[in-house]
């Protein structure tokens, strides 16, 4: 007769069970990882079950059961008992019972379950890491991609996706009031939604989407925001509920934009936090990046930095650009062959130099006061001390053999007073317009029409011309320049996103195998 095992014995037993299971997590956990699948995770106890590994963005639940404990071919394994039969048969039906209620409950709400026996975690492992990445990697391909629209401003960036044909807009996010109304008015959705608010961001994770765009704010990394980046408490928190969206919803590709300026804030240190989260807290592949073998990541910032004036449009406007792939939808050795950087250039030119989109016989008020115009040629040494650029500047003065602009600003005024032009009209010179403290200046010198900037970011004359070659863009009615001049300013050049977007086609066609 079998020799009956005290109670300190049976707990003995069970936590030696346990720590066996511990085993079967750090097997599979090392090949995961070995697999370049870095982003699960262990033991979550916000999931029901509180399964071994976890996917939450695909939900995607695997359990590593020990043979043992859980009752594998239990027909068979019961008979073996010897000991404490009662004590162990009816612990580990409860086991399996308990196994099976939670594998029904998980996909009642809409995980994928996967479960794994002991002995084919020691002996097959390749075979578990197969089923794993069976449905990891499972793409759902069509036609069109579905984006999500963050800090959509007047969506620059959405339009310039859109005119490939391939991607469609189901969600937006921006807050300020004027540009909502010009983003409905053009596109006939309400954007108006805070990305910092949890309740959006579980909209987002209800919402079916495959791409994720972003000109997330960019004062506060650039030379007129004097560069305070993540110190701005309000404007540079924003790109860490970027992060947490995608680590909530797990996009297939993300496209984010912000100022040149980024790449070198703070010695260098932004842009390497910023690039850290995405590879390796988030797990996404960056075009430009690589670790060497010691695991560091390699890269050059110069290489994030593209200018408008490449692409077809002659303004100075250089931008970061940031394009990453999902490591978990898409094999290491396919993203490898990606190309390893994004575009330079153009090779369709919208237009030649500035001259080809000045607009002529310009109303009277676009002409500068006298006496402001002598302000702005002594303040011009002031404005270089206090960090706001560097003065006025006539764009097209003769002599210059292609005029380009210089780069449009939010801000407003120096962003017009950088961009002067000489454009003399007859009967100008000493007309008294209201609002202005004193007559017109008699050098024929103006700032740039809300249409001109229009012309420069790609919004007016290209991104949105009918089938029948009208031009469909307008603002709301009302809206005053003020406002049409930061809402330009605010934006992105749309034939550089085209571009971006032409290229992440392009890949994601290579990724999926698809050609259309």
């Amino acid at each position: 007769m079998a020799h009956k095992k005290s109670e300190a014995q049976i707990k003995f037993n069970m936590s030696r069970v346990h720590n066996s299971n511990t085993t079967l997590e750090r097997i599979l956990c090392d090949e995961l990882k070995r697999q370049g699948l870095t982003t699960f995770k262990r033991n979550d106890k916000l999931v029901f079950g509180k399964p071994d590994f976890t996917f939450p963005a695909r939900k995607i639940a695997v359990f590593c059961d020990g043979d043992f404990w859980h009752g594998y071919n239990w027909k068979q394994a019961q008979n073996d008992i010897k000991s404490n039969r009662d004590f162990w048969i009816q612990k580990i039906e409860r086991n399996i019972q308990r196994d099976r209620e939670v594998t029904e409950k998980l996909q009642q709400q809409g995980w994928i379950v996967i479960r794994f026996w002991g002995h084919e975690i020691k002996k097959d492992l390749e075979y578990c890491i197969s089923a794993i990445l069976d449905k990891i990697r499972t793409l759902t391909i069509q036609q069109q991609y579905r984006t999500i629209d963050l800090c959509a401003g007047i969506g620059g960036i959405r339009r310039g996706f859109e005119l490939t044909g391939r991607f469609v807009n189901v969600l937006s996010s921006e807050i300020d009031t004027y540009a909502c109304k010009t983003y409905q008015h053009l596109f006939g959705d309400d954007p108006k939604n805070d990305l910092t608010n949890d309740a959006f961001k579980q909209q987002v994770e209800n919402t079916q989407y495959e791409i994720l765009l972003a000109g997330f704010p960019c004062q506060t990394f650039s030379r007129v925001g004097l560069q305070e980046g993540f110190e701005d408490k309000e404007k540079g928190k924003i790109f860490f509920h970027i992060s947490n969206i995608i680590e909530r919803t797990r996009p297939m590709a993300f496209f984010l934009e912000n100022v040149d300026r980024l790449v070198s804030h703070d010695k260098g240190k932004t842009f390497q936090t910023i690039i850290n989260i995405l590879v390796n807290d988030l797990g996404y592949h960056i075009i430009g990046v690589t670790k060497n073998e010691a695991g560091i990541l390699c890269y050059n910032p110069k290489d994030f930095i593209r200018n408008s004036r490449d692409f077809g449009i002659p303004q100075n406007r250089p931008r970061t650009y940031i394009i990453g792939f999902d490591t978990e939808r898409f094999a290491p050795e396919k993203l490898a062959e990606l190309p390893d950087k994004i575009p330079q250039a153009r090779e369709e030119e919208i237009y030649h130099d500035l001259n080809d989109l000045l607009e002529h016989h310009v109303p009277a008020k676009y002409y500068m006061a006298s006496g402001y115009l002598e302000t702005l040629i002594r303040h011009r040494e002031r404005q270089k001390k206090k960090g706001y650029g560097f003065g006025y500047r006539i764009v097209n003065e003769v002599g210059i053999n292609r005029p380009i602009a210089n780069t449009l600003l939010a801000t407003g005024g120096s962003g017009k007073e950088r961009n002067l032009i000489y454009d003399p009209q007859e009967g100008i010179a000493g007309q008294i317009i209201k609002g202005k403290q004193t007559p017109l200046n008699d050098r024929g010198i103006r700032i740039m029409t809300p249409t001109e900037w229009g012309k420069l970011q790609g919004f007016i004359n290209y991104a949105f011309i009918d089938d029948t070659g009208k031009d469909k863009f307008s603002f709301p009615d009302g809206l005053p320049d003020a406002q049409k001049y930061k809402q330009f300013g605010n934006s992105v050049t749309i034939p550089v996103i085209e571009e971006m977007a032409h290229f992440m086609l392009n890949c994601l066609d290579y990724l999926t195998g698809e050609q259309y």
